[in-house]
This record gives structure tokens, sequence and C-alpha cells, in this order.
């Protein structure tokens, strides 16, 4: 399916980039989940709305279905309220082995989601923590 771009509705950043010119209409693009492997398409109708209406940038590439993108933002959420836990409660935390383990598993989960990112520093703070334990 095509659907007509409208560039001047990007974000500014993406305005700003040598696309700009040259968009004129959104295709389906198909294309293989990096975790599942399941051939799945960023439809073109998706692409205006991300580009035109969430304003993300231009370059993105999709890498993720929409099951995975789903799960690997939940891992996300999840990561980011064990370091809101930790700060608030490190004392504590550093001595509690099943916090530990849980966070350093979705750690290395969301690896399985994302060919980048990879916080090896802080998983090698946990097996340290988890070694001490």
């Amino acid at each position: 399916m095509r659907v007509p771009a409208d560039p001047a509705q990007w974000s500014e950043s993406s305005r700003r980039s040598v696309s700009f010119n040259y968009v004129t209409e959104y295709i389906d693009i198909h294309y293989q989940c990096w975790h599942c492997r399941a051939v799945t398409i960023y439809s073109a109708a998706d692409q205006k709305h991300t580009f035109e209406v969430k304003k993300a940038d231009i370059n993105q590439q999709r890498l993720l279905c929409n099951s995975c993108w789903k799960t690997s933002n939940r891992i996300a959420s999840d990561l980011e309220s064990n370091q809101e836990k930790w700060a608030a409660s490190k004392a504590e935390l550093k001595k509690d082995k099943g916090f530990l383990t849980a966070w350093l598993n979705l750690l290395q989960e969301q690896e399985t989601y994302v060919p980048y990112r990879h916080d090896t520093a802080r998983k090698n703070m946990l097996h340290n923590l988890l070694r001490d334990v």
C-alpha cells in the first residue's frame, strides 16, 4: 500500500534530513522481527502516523514486530522501576538476592530484544553483588 507523505509535518530534526527533499509517499515495508524472526509489515499508514503525528525521527527503522515491541517496552519499564527502587534503597537491596536476580534476568532478557545498548556495567555489578550475597 502507498500513502502520501507530508514531510512538513515531520519533527524539526527530520525536516533537516536529506529525506525531506525526496520522500513523497510511504510504502509498506516488509521485514523480519529481530527477536522472534516473524515476517511482519511496517505499514505505510503506521509510518505516516509515526513520522507525522508522533514526530519520530525519519531515519528510524523497525526491528521488532508489535508483540515483541510491547514486550520490550514492558522490560524497559520494569528495568526503570528497578533502577528507581535501587536509587531509593540501595543499602537494603544489595543484600536482596531475589531482587538482584530478577533485575539481572531482566537485563539479560532485554538483550534478546535489542541488538544494542547492552548494560554490561550494570550486569557486572549485579553479578558481583550476587556473588557476595
